[in-house]
């Protein structure tokens, strides 16, 4: 297991604050310096911001981008490795659509940075201008980025609230604060080898979850100050390349049976039980992460053909945080598009539930193919049929 990241959440303004910026990376320098003396790994040291219409909106596009170009570089100064900038609003009025539509912009011209779009929520339900403008950016950044990769800053939230740490979904409310994020599929691994029966696996997975994650935690609480509180640890037991650390194959190791068939919901409900019932200070998804770009069992599954798009999507009713790293035809058009987005937002207006989508249309490719991208936490797979 490790922490996959240290986020740190402030509230900016403009012009840019930039002592405040430099207080976030400080503290997060020295979060990452306490975790490792106890021999935990970081992988990453992320800031997350309010929505930035909030401190952006009245900005001219140039403003904005000039904005987000000197916080990236300050970002990288103080060792902050992504800065997510958060979901444009989910009003709806003109000067909303506006700055969603500045997103591929920011995506293309910068490279740490992070944004999203909310297209709806539990209270005010789905956002139809929203989604069918979140589809759009999806086919614009697809198109404005190498093979599609700038997708992987950009997701499109669905009742997602403040202090998820994992990106792009991440956004700040209130006062400066931190959350911790987990790359733990391999603690589920080791709680359903040899298959056992169901309560034996629920007791032996919440028994390691806890062992592993107290620790973390109890640190967590003492760092934490008047200057940035600590909000929670996301639960999601993330996966990573590796077979050890799939959690498609983790799965696999109680049902006994390939992922997507049947079992697979049983032990997503599973895991997602124990993540929602564990005597920890929890925060964002803290559900099943089912990326299949950064999931060695699932992208060997998607090849063989065990699950559909859809499948996931089914998954996330019982689980899950969304559709995740998902490679789509280039070609897609932005109704098959939307008709994706709708049906997240469907499901967590519906449930009452964290969700989001983060789509790659490819271009210049098919359903079928193969994705095939040069990043080290990726893992190519075939590209999904709409």
């Amino acid at each position: 297991m490790k922490i996959r990241s240290i986020t740190v959440g402030v509230n900016l303004s403009s012009p840019l604050n930039e002592e405040l910026v430099r207080q976030a990376g400080r503290f997060a320098r020295q979060a990452k310096e306490a975790f490792e003396e106890q021999g935990i790994e970081v992988q990453t040291l992320r800031l997350a911001t309010q929505p930035f219409p909030e401190y952006l909106g009245d900005a001219s596009g140039e403003e904005i981008l000039r904005f987000a170009l000197e916080l990236e570089k300050l970002c990288v100064k103080e060792g902050i490795e992504y800065v997510s900038i958060g979901p444009a609003t989910s009003d709806e009025t003109d000067r909303d659509l506006a700055l969603m539509a500045l997103i591929p912009r920011l995506i293309q011209e910068t490279e740490r940075l992070f944004a999203s779009i909310t297209i709806g929520t539990g209270a005010e339900g789905i956002k139809g201008r929203a989604v069918r403008e979140a589809a759009r950016v999806i086919k614009e950044i697809s198109h404005m980025t190498d093979g599609g990769f700038g997708n992987l800053r950009f997701a499109a939230l669905a009742n997602c609230p403040p202090y998820i740490p994992f990106f792009p979904a991440a956004y700040h409310q209130g006062d400066p604060a931190f959350t911790l994020a987990l790359q733990a599929a391999d603690i589920v691994a080791q709680a359903f080898h040899g298959g056992p029966d169901l309560p034996t696996a629920t007791g032996r997975l919440r028994e390691a979850m806890e062992e592993k994650i107290r620790p973390i935690q109890m640190i967590a609480e003492g760092l934490a100050d008047n200057n940035f509180a600590f909000k929670g640890i996301d639960l999601s037991p993330a996966p990573a390349p590796g077979d050890a650390t799939s959690i498609a194959y983790a799965m696999e190791g109680l049902t006994g049976r390939r992922f997507g068939q049947a079992g697979t919901l049983t032990a997503a409900a599973l895991i997602t039980q124990v993540l929602k019932t564990m005597n920890l200070k929890a925060c964002g998804y803290s559900g099943l992460m089912l990326p299949v770009l950064e999931d060695s069992g699932l992208a060997a599954r998607n090849r063989e053909g065990t699950f559909r798009l859809m499948d996931l999507l089914t998954l996330s009713a019982v689980s899950g945080t969304g559709l995740d790293t998902i490679p789509l035809p280039g070609e897609i058009t932005l109704r098959e598009l939307e008709a994706i987005l709708l049906d997240v937002a469907s499901l967590a207006t519906a449930l009452r539930k964290p969700l989001s989508a983060r789509l790659f249309p490819i271009p210049g490719k098919e359903a079928g193919e193969m994705t095939t991208f040069e990043f080290p936490y990726f893992t190519n797979t075939t590209i999904f049929q709409v």
